[in-house]
């Protein structure tokens, strides 16, 4: 097991901490559930890195993978609600 993994899993959990007690300023975002579940997918992609190396694997490489993949197509579906659901000129 490498240190950056374990570094990496503490930072994120302590950033998914922060989020949920924040979650409130959260919302404020445009199709903000979209972007929480974006960061848990990401998140249990990171646990998987970790617990890969102390048991099963196989089975925690491949929820790793799918992690990511999940991931990646929540935050294209943030990214395309947000814009669609977004409030017109809040950034002019």
């Amino acid at each position: 097991m490498q240190e950056n993994e374990l570094f990496v899993l503490f930072l994120s959990t302590v950033v998914l901490l922060f989020i949920v007690f924040y979650r409130k300023e959260l919302k404020r975002l445009p199709a903000a559930g979209w972007l929480f579940s974006a960061y848990v997918a990401i998140w249990i992609g990171w646990c998987a890195t970790t617990l890969e190396h102390l048991m099963a694997p196989t089975f925690f490489n491949m929820v790793e993978h799918i992690a990511y993949a999940a991931n990646g197509l929540l935050l294209l579906l943030w990214c395309w609600f947000g814009i669609k659901n977004g409030r017109v000129g809040a950034h002019d």
